[in-house]
C-alpha cells in the first residue's frame, strides 16, 4: 500500500471511531463551540486538545466513509417522529440495534435546526448532506413531508410499531 493510501486509510478509521458515538460528525466539527476544550486536563501542563479540529480533518480528509454493520434483525418496528440531530441519532442507534427504524418528518429533507436554522457559510448543506446520506445507508427508512396528527395519527402509528419515539 502506498504512503498516500495509508494517509487517507487513516482519516477513514479515524472518522469510524467518531461514528461509533456520534452520527453527525462533520456536522458536529464545524460548528461544535468546543467547550470540553476548556476543561481539558492537558491545560494544566500546556494547552487544550483541539478535538473540534481534530475531528474536522478526519471528516474532511476520510471520503465516503461506510457506516458500521447493524445488528441481526430483532423483528422491532420503531417509529421515530422528526429528522433534526436527536431523531436521526436515536434512528442511527437503534438500526444498528438491528431494530426497523422508520423516520417521520414534516419537512422535504433531514437534518432539522442544522439544516433550516444554520447558514449555509457556517454548515454547508453538502455537507450535511455526507452525514445524513450514511446515516441513511443503515437501513433507515423515511417518509417525507408529514405531519403527525394531520397527515397520520399518532395512535395509528402506535398500531404498527413497537415503540415510537
Amino acid at each position: 500500500m502506498s504512503g498516500l493510501a495509508v494517509f487517507w486509510k487513516h482519516f477513514e478509521q479515524k472518522l469510524k471511531h467518531i461514528r461509533r458515538d456520534n452520527p453527525l460528525p462533520t456536522a458536529c466539527a464545524m460548528i461544535c463551540e468546543h467547550p470540553c476544550e476548556a476543561r481539558c486536563r492537558r491545560n494544566m501542563i500546556d494547552d487544550s486538545i483541539n478535538i473540534r479540529g481534530l475531528k474536522r480533518v478526519a471528516a474532511d480528509f476520510a471520503g465516503k466513509v461506510e457506516p458500521p454493520k447493524c445488528a441481526p434483525s430483532t423483528g422491532k418496528k420503531i417509529a421515530v417522529l422528526g429528522g433534526g440531530p436527536g431523531g436521526l441519532s436515536a434512528a442511527y442507534y437503534l438500526q444498528l440495534m438491528g431494530h426497523q427504524t422508520t423516520v417521520y418528518e414534516m419537512l422535504p429533507k433531514l437534518g432539522g435546526m442544522l439544516r433550516y436554522g444554520i447558514p449555509n457559510y457556517r454548515l454547508p448543506k453538502d455537507r450535511l448532506e455526507e452525514d445524513t446520506d450514511a446515516i441513511l445507508e443503515t437501513g433507515i427508512q423515511v417518509h417525507y413531508n408529514v405531519k403527525i396528527g394531520e397527515d397520520i395519527k399518532l395512535d395509528e402509528l402506535r398500531k404498527v410499531y413497537d415503540a415510537v419515539l
